[in-house]
């Protein structure tokens, strides 16, 4: 199919799809209205059709890296190719760009051309056999979390005395994600009605990556939550209800819904002011200090498996894994002297 034929069945089938630009030399990209008609096939292509309103929001804007990217190049997305799939990837590995967003990155273009060929305006998708290169790191191993001593600096960081809105806010957090758990989209995600009292006490819907589950928090958790909701004000409610935790940006009266970018640059200036400087621990360094630290208290994967949620027992087992293998030394076993 030329790219004539693909205009054409634009017109007739997708409207708001802009028309393929026959000479890619002269590519103008249409953003907002290419952002537009991706936002409505993720919306029923994504998690079966119930994607979360941030799940689609973050997609969008890896899809709007792409299209700047093709911009840039003068390249038409209508008329992209493999090799310029892989020579958008090839800089992403050249900047540095971490595995993980490289790979969400190809999988929100991949995703795109499905619902464009889905819809019979493209007959391949570009992108299909395009994978993020081989994760070097180290695997199985957990590096990212905090020591008992370090997760007790990071407290000491937040005034105990003060009863102003953002220290009792910055624990709550703090605890909810290191003492608790919690991932980072889980903080963003939780809304004020999420917490609820039952006859054995205080619960929280969390709304996770998969789904949705109930945490019973500790009680001094709890107590750092109902601190925090005395001295909380009036918030926007969002497309989501009213947030549970929110921007305190200076000068603003209006508080709204605390982003994922947000939280990451409050975890990166707490980590700095409790003198923890060691690169690549952010928020989901939290969730690993909860795991690490219950498996050494409790020695039970189970328990770790229930307090993180996680789907499998396999999943929780590498915190025992690592734990053990640290302290095992196997080769300690060859009878032989250096």
């Amino acid at each position: 199919m030329g790219p004539e034929q693909i205009t054409a069945q634009n017109a007739n089938l997708e409207p708001s799809f802009p028309a393929v630009i026959i000479d890619t030399s002269m590519a103008v990209v249409n953003e907002p209205t290419l952002l537009a008609q991706a936002a409505e096939w993720f919306a029923l292509d994504v998690a079966n059709g119930d994607a979360r309103p941030d799940t689609i929001k973050t997609y969008l804007a890896h899809l709007n890296h792409w299209f700047i990217w093709c911009g840039t190049n003068r390249v038409d997305p209508g008329a992209a190719t493999a090799a310029i799939v892989k020579a958008f990837r090839q800089e992403l590995v050249v900047s540095g760009a971490a595995h993980a967003t490289i790979s969400l990155k190809l999988t929100t273009i991949r995703r795109f051309y499905d619902g464009a060929v889905t819809r019979g305006l493209l007959e391949h998708n570009p992108a299909a056999k395009i994978k993020a290169p081989r994760n070097r790191a180290a695997s199985g191993e957990i590096i990212k979390c905090l020591s008992a001593g370090e997760a007790e600096l990071l407290f000491r960081a937040i005034p105990r005395s003060s009863s102003k809105l953002k220290t009792v806010r910055d624990r709550a957090m703090l605890a909810l994600m290191m003492l608790e758990g919690l991932r980072r989209v889980e903080i963003c995600r939780a809304n004020f009605g999420d917490i609820e009292e039952t006859a054995t006490g205080t619960r929280l819907l969390v709304h996770g990556k998969g789904k949705d589950g109930y945490i019973y928090p500790r009680e001094d958790t709890v107590v750092c939550i109902k601190a925090y909701l005395e001295a909380r004000v009036s918030t926007l409610s969002d497309a989501d209800g009213a947030p549970l935790f929110v921007s305190l940006s200076k000068g603003s009266k209006e508080f709204r819904r605390i982003s994922r970018i947000g939280l990451s640059k409050w975890m990166d200036t707490l980590m700095l002011k409790a003198g923890i400087t060691k690169s690549g621990r952010g928020c989901h360094a939290l969730r690993h200090t909860c795991g690490s630290l219950l498996y050494q208290a409790t020695r039970d994967v189970k328990v770790v498996q229930e307090t993180l949620r996680h789907s499998s027992i396999a999943m929780a087992a590498k915190y025992s894994h690592i734990e053990d293998r640290g302290k095992s030394r196997y080769t300690t076993a060859i009878p032989v002297k250096p």
